[in-house]
């Protein structure tokens, strides 16, 4: 009976800015087994590429930006949905605040950085943009120019759960026509109408054999719940918001301690 994993990767596979060891070792003696490991990511794939060459670790797949990217193993594509650019400007204008907001957009392999209106401290790390493929564009460029995207992301610089939820709740008031919104902690991950994660992991259960029942999956946030909600053998950690906690139906200390349940 070959089995699935979809993992999350921030605060889930990737946490303190690492992979650990038996956690690597576990995916290992997973696919060895025959079954299937996927990544499932708000990141695009420009986002993750690092992690390969860091970490001797070895994938079937990837559900990128939310769902709204789907590659096989070989990078190939298999479902591709994109916001379009009056949105992102739209998004763009009404975040426009450099005090309150950091925003970016991202296609499957580039991240967009507006300069002036993203200044997270992890982007001023040594070599980060050929790291993590960012380009980074003149606001009077980006206005002249056309774009599209699989993912906007907006966080709150103070990292106020509250006030994540109230930027969530403009943004779906003016666009949920369009787009979904998900909240990753201080996160907000703004994706095309229906993209998640959950679907993403739906379109590729018939390229490995693999029926419904036997699917797993983990992750630590909310951008995760769509996942939670379609798959019974849900995981989640110990740590995470205690509102989470009632969506999913198993509670781990760390990564690995789910394959360990998995390939009993």
């Amino acid at each position: 009976m070959k089995k699935l994993l979809a993992s999350d990767i921030d605060g889930t596979l990737y946490i303190n800015d690492s992979i650990h060891e038996k956690s690597i070792e576990y995916i290992k003696t997973f696919r060895k087994n025959g079954h299937a490991f996927l990544l499932c990511t708000g990141r695009n794939f420009g986002g993750i590429k690092h992690l390969f060459e860091e970490y001797d670790i070895e994938v079937d797949g990837y559900i990128l930006c939310n769902g709204a990217v789907v590659l096989d193993k070989d990078l190939n594509v298999i479902y591709n949905r994109l916001i379009n650019d009056e949105v992102i400007k739209q998004v763009f204008e009404c975040s426009k605040d450099n005090e309150q907001y950091n925003f970016y957009f991202a296609d499957s392999e580039n991240l967009y950085i507006i300069d002036g209106y993203n200044n997270h401290p992890m982007l001023s790390a040594a070599n980060i943009d050929e790291k993590m493929s960012i380009i980074r564009i003149e606001e009077e460029d980006f206005y002249k120019n056309k774009y599209s995207a699989n993912i906007i992301g907006v966080d709150i610089k103070d990292q106020s759960i509250e006030k994540t939820k109230i930027k969530i709740d403009e943004i779906e008031n003016k666009f949920s026509d369009v787009v979904s919104v998900y909240r990753n902690k201080y996160f907000i991950d703004i994706v095309p109408k229906d993209a998640s994660k959950a679907d993403g992991i739906s379109k590729v259960l018939n390229t490995y054999g693999v029926k419904e029942e036997d699917v797993f999956v983990i992750g630590d946030s909310w951008n995760d719940l769509s996942m939670f909600e379609k798959y019974k053998n849900s995981y989640t950690f110990n740590y995470v918001e205690e509102e989470l906690k009632p969506h999913v139906n198993n509670l781990v200390d760390e990564f690995h301690n789910c394959l360990e349940i998995i390939l009993k």
